[in-house]
Formats: structure tokens, sequence, C-alpha cells
């Protein structure tokens, strides 16, 4: 006898028993039951069926990573984040992402190589397609929404670990809803044109933000995908014909996920355990009588930057000096400090400490907001970072432009059209300014010789 043939909805391929490493004989096992009499053995089975079904490269699959990637390079290049939305309705990668992750929990090296090439045929369509439609839009500019996208930070890591806890679970509980708000929760196509906006218009370490970003969400929802898989039940029996070369292949795939995982958690633990002993050696400095009042690092800028607030008796001397050497120890050279020291006992203190913390969250948004207008602004000139300077203080940010470079139409750099940045950054004041070089100096001529020497 023959295996049963596959419904009118699924290919051979498709049936229980094909993609999942399943003998077709085993179809018509009779499933184990449980306790309550379900049978859960061809539950399992079928599930990974659909899995199977939903990592297939089709033209389905292709024509949705196309209409969502066009939707949501519309709606990063107009700042538009209702559009966004509607792009990552669609989530197509999802399915092959799930079955990255099923196909790891149960050692099935057919369902990990379908998984891999949809997946990889996803990726490379979206970034083309992002790109494409960049080429031809009259919008090029550096939104905040495209900004936004560019690098990776442990919310985004946190999102997508629970994004894939969830979406395990929904396939499990086969929970459409559910599915529906991971696809919203995980950001998978904006990541991908955002590398194809950034590789049209030539700012590259933004495309490997970008694609940094991808691969990290991509790895936690297909290792969480994993987790949940064994957590109920899907193990290597449900794939019995795995071989030798499969399960190399699929232990390498688990080790291609868990680099940038551990990549991202050891960040996590260092900024962590930086902010813990930084702490420590502020209280420290400033003694039993005085109360640390708030405490905070700032790793997103080019440099770190520690900012505090101190309430003591009486006024702590050095205290900033002491706090700057240990965060220097620490964190390295380039590290900035902030102390701000505030006398306690009397109401006029406590309402300077309630003034000097509102100062530092307001300071600590225009830091944030002038990293942001940095990085835009490199983005729109095509220049270094640093090449851009930014006063928090007076909210001002001036672009240094070579005289030298020919791609420079004017002298006061209207050649690249800031109204979009001003519009977004609206209480800052953006300059242009020219900076020619010095004139190398000339070598004085030798004197003559005199005669007779």
């Amino acid at each position: 006898m023959t295996g049963a043939p596959a419904s009118p909805d699924t290919s051979a391929d498709d049936a229980p028993g094909a993609d999942t490493g399943m003998g077709r004989g085993d179809a018509f096992k009779k499933p184990a039951r449980n306790r309550d009499g379900n049978r859960k053995g061809y539950s399992r089975a079928a599930t990974l069926a659909a899995i199977a079904r939903d990592a297939r490269l089709s033209r389905g699959y292709v024509l949705q990573v196309v209409l969502a990637t066009a939707l949501a390079q519309l709606g990063l290049l107009m700042n538009s984040p209702p559009v966004v939305i509607g792009a990552m309705l669609i989530s197509p990668l999802l399915g092959p992402i799930m079955g990255f992750g099923f196909s790891i929990a149960v050692f099935d090296g057919r369902l990990l190589r379908r998984s891999l090439q949809t997946l990889a045929a996803g990726t490379v369509i979206a970034i083309a397609v992002g790109a494409l439609l960049t080429a031809f839009s009259p919008m090029t500019d550096a939104t905040p929404a495209l900004l936004a996208r560019v690098r990776p930070s442990l919310l985004d890591l946190l999102v997508a670990i629970f994004g894939g806890l969830a979406g395990a679970y929904a396939i499990l509980k086969r929970s459409s809803a559910t599915i529906v708000g991971v696809a919203i929760a995980t950001a998978l196509i904006p990541p991908l044109a955002t590398v194809g906006w950034a590789l049209v218009t030539g700012r590259y370490g933004s495309a490997g933000g970008a694609l940094l970003l991808y691969i990290t969400n991509t790895a936690a929802i297909a290792a969480m995908a994993a987790l949940v898989a064994r957590f109920n039940g899907f193990g290597a029996d449900l794939s019995p014909r795995q071989t030798g070369i499969q399960t190399v292949g699929v232990i390498a795939a688990l080790s291609v996920v868990a680099v940038p995982l551990v990549v991202s958690l050891s960040n996590i633990i260092r900024e962590a355990r930086a902010n813990s002993v930084l702490r420590q050696d502020l209280a420290d400095h400033a003694g039993d009588s005085a109360i640390i009042d708030s405490f905070a690092i700032d790793f997103g800028g080019q440099r770190p930057e520690v900012s505090t607030v101190v309430i003591s008796p009486s006024f702590i001397p050095a205290l900033e000096e002491k706090l700057a050497r240990s965060a220097r120890a620490r964190l390295g050279p380039g590290v900035r400090t902030r102390v701000v020291q505030l006398r306690s006992g009397t109401a006029e203190a406590e309402d300077a400490r309630r003034t000097a913390t509102r100062e530092a969250e307001l300071h600590a948004d225009s830091v944030h907001e002038g990293q942001q207008l940095r990085a835009a602004l490199a983005a729109a000139y095509r220049l270094d970072s640093a090449a851009i300077l930014i006063d928090v203080d007076r909210r001002q940010a001036l672009v240094r432009l070579a005289a030298t470079r020919p791609e420079d139409a004017s002298a006061d750099g209207t050649s690249v059209d800031l109204a979009p940045l001003r519009a977004a950054f609206s209480d800052w004041e953006i300059t242009p300014a020219l900076v020619r070089p010095e004139p190398e100096p000339q070598p004085s001529p030798s004197p003559a010789p005199v005669e007779g020497d």
C-alpha cells in the first residue's frame, strides 16, 4: 500500500510525512492518544505539514513579498507609520522563519533546506524591490522612520524574542489573530526595504545596520520557535529519515542562529554591568550621606555619556572628576560625564531636585535628537559623522563641507534639500558651512651661492 494522496490544496511534498521526515507508511499508523483521547501524534504531523506548506517558495509568496516591500518602502520614504504597519500585516517571511525554527526542533534537513531557500529568496527579492522603488522615487531623504531601522537595540531583540514565542504558540493553536499581532510587532520587511534604500543612496553603514537588525530578528524568532516546538513534543522522533549530513546541517544552522543572538546579548550584558559598576563607584565617591537620585548611561551615540543627579547635605568636591576617571577606566577614554549636585534638607533643594531631574530628562532627549540629526545629515551629505558638529544646548547643527569636493554644487551646501530634515527637526538650526583647506606652505628658495666660497 502506498501513502494516501494529498488533499486537493496540498501537494504531495506537503502531505504529512513528506517534509516532516515521516515515512509514508507512518501516516497510517494509529496515533498515540493522550489522557483526553486526542490524537497528538497526528496533530504534530499535521502541524508540520502545514508549516512545510507555508515555507514553500511559490508565486503567491513572491507576490506577497513584492507587495509588502512596496508598501513598506513607500511608508518609510513618506515617514508614515500606518503604511508601514499595513506592510507588516502581510508578513510573508514568517512562514519560512517558522519552518526554519521547527526544522531545528525536529532535526528535519529537508524542511530546513526548503525554509532557508524560501527565506533567502524572499530576502533578496525584498532588498531588490526596496532598491528599485528608491531609485525611481523623487523622495530619497533619510526620514525618522528609516533611521529607526538602521541600528538594532535591546528593545528590538526583546520584541523579536517574545514575537517568536507568540508566533510559534499561535501556529500550534491555529490562532490567526495572534499571528496578525506577531506580524505587526516583529520587524522583518521594513529593515529589508531600508537595506535597499541605503544601498541605492550610498549609505552602506546604514545598510549594514538594517541588515543586522533583520538577521537578529530572524534568528530570535527562529530560535524561539524551535524552543516552543521542543517544549510541545516536537522532537527528532518525528524525523526518522534524518541522515548524518542532515544532522550536521541542522547543527550548523542552529549555530548561525545563535551568533547574532550571542553578540546582542553580550552587548546587553556589557552595558548592564557597566551601569551597575559605575553606579557603585559613584556611591563610593559620594559617601553614605549622599543619595543618587538618578543615574543613566547612554550608549547610543558615538561616545558613551554618563549622567547623574546626586543629593547630599553639602557639596562634594571633585565628584565629577572622580566619576570621570572611573568611567574612563570602565568604558574607555572617549566617555563623557555630567554630574548635577543638589543640597538636601530644604524645600528649595526639593524644587531644585525636581528641576534638575526634568532638565536631565530634557538633556537626554536633546542628546538623542542630536544623534539622530547627525546621522541624518551625514547620510544626506554622504559625510563621516565627525564632519557634523552638534551643539545640544543651543540646538544647532553645523555641516562642515570640504571646498575641494566637486560634488558640492554651491558654497552654502544648497545642493542637498534640507527641507524634510528641517521639518522633522523644526526646533534645530541646521547650517551648512564650507571649510576651505589651509594652503600648503611653499618652500623658501635656497640662498644663491656666494662667489669665492
